[in-house]
């Protein structure tokens, strides 16, 4: 009896070759970079033959004025708060006790114990001791936290200074005096009145800071104007005056009431946020009526230079590309300009918070100028020129 011949199962076999290979290419697709993938999934739109959907903008021009302000005087004045510069002791006197009454004696002795606290030791320049000593025999004897830092015959003011090292925060101070030695009878005795510490802080503000802004209309030199008023004048002492970390003064600080005038160099200045700075070394100062004075275009214009190559310009007398000005404001309240394109003018009237006009007409090629004149203040965020 012959049996049955078995054939391969053929179809069954593609099918898990199909199935295989299409987990290949899920898995492999899964693993490329995004762009490729995107590339490879998605049509390029932008490929068409007739260019419907392709939308190209090069931007030629593109910057942040800021405000813009009104000018008749060809210059803009900033007002900057007044500064305290100073270096000096503040002393803090405290009562710690209106009399003790000191002996030795080879039998008896009489000591006497103060507490007293200090509260800031990091900015604690000196510490003294002062009393009177209305009657005295022998040496005065003075222990700060158990170390002996006195040991002197006293008579009237005593003025002691007492160690910074041994201070803590609460402390012990030690009256006695010494001994009469071999005189079996004998006795020294300290009788002390208005007994005090004086705390001596240095409070310092040696420099400080102010930022002002400045527009682009404001690229002109600089002049700073200030009065000094002196506190408590110091000889020798310096003044020093910084824009943006350039030192543009280093004098010695007389006291008169005349006003003060420094130049800036416009090459120190910067569009956007500035900072002065005023620094000391000794003293007490006030410095008021703080201005800072600077040149700007005729009525605060702005100027900007943009360029356009041959192949743009091309474009634009071929109507293929339009040049577009675009500005945006941070508010709907009245802006009011003159704008010049090359000389040609045309005006700004608008509450809207952004604004756009063709200038195809007015541009050339190679450099092309753009100047606004303010005829009120009011702020540009954004202004570009593009080509569209």
């Amino acid at each position: 009896m012959k049996r049955a011949q078995v054939y391969p199962q053929t179809g069954s076999n593609v099918a898990v070759f199909v199935f295989l290979l299409a987990l290949f290419l899920a898995v492999y697709i899964l693993m490329l970079p995004p762009e490729d993938r995107e590339e490879l999934l998605e049509p390029n739109l932008t490929d068409n033959s007739n260019g419907a959907n392709e939308i190209t903008r090069s931007v030629i021009l593109e910057q942040s004025p800021g405000v813009l302000k009104l000018s008749s005087e060809d210059e803009i004045i900033h007002k900057i708060d007044s500064i305290n510069l100073y270096s000096k002791e503040e002393p803090k006197v405290t009562d710690l006790a209106a009399s003790l009454y000191l002996e030795k004696s080879l039998t008896t002795q009489t000591k006497r114990n103060l507490i007293f606290n200090i509260d800031d030791l990091e900015n604690l320049e000196t510490l003294n001791l002062i009393l009177i000593a209305a009657e005295g025999k022998g040496n005065l004897m003075v222990s700060l936290n158990g170390i002996l830092v006195y040991d002197s015959k006293t008579a009237g003011l005593a003025n002691i200074i007492l160690p910074k090292d041994l201070l803590q925060q609460s402390n012990n101070i030690e009256f006695s005096v010494s001994s009469p030695g071999f005189n079996l009878f004998g006795k020294n005795i300290y009788r002390l009145t208005s007994i005090k510490i004086r705390e001596n802080y240095e409070i310092t503000n040696t420099r400080e800071s102010r930022e002002f802004m400045l527009s682009d209309q404001e690229t002109g030199n600089a002049e700073l104007r200030f009065f000094l008023y002196c506190n408590n004048q110091e000889s020798g002492a310096r003044l020093r005056v910084f824009i943006n970390n350039e030192e543009i003064k280093n004098e010695v600080i007389s006291c008169t009431t005349a006003e003060r005038r420094i130049d800036i160099d416009s090459e120190n200045l910067e569009t956007g946020t500035n900072t002065l700075m005023l620094q000391i070394d000794k003293g007490d100062y006030i410095f008021s009526d703080v201005e800072l004075k600077i040149e700007t275009e005729q009525q605060g214009a702005i100027n900007y230079k943009f360029s356009i190559t041959k192949d743009e310009f091309d474009d634009i007398l071929s109507e293929d590309k339009e040049a577009i000005l675009y500005m945006e404001f941070n508010d709907d309240e009245k802006k009011k300009a003159t704008i010049s394109v090359n000389g040609r003018e045309f005006s700004l009237d608008t509450n809207d918070i952004d604004y756009e006009r063709d200038i195809s007409r007015l541009v050339k090629e190679d450099n092309n100028f753009i100047k606004i004149t303010p005829l009120n203040e009011f702020n540009i965020d954004l202004m570009k020129i593009t080509l569209e």
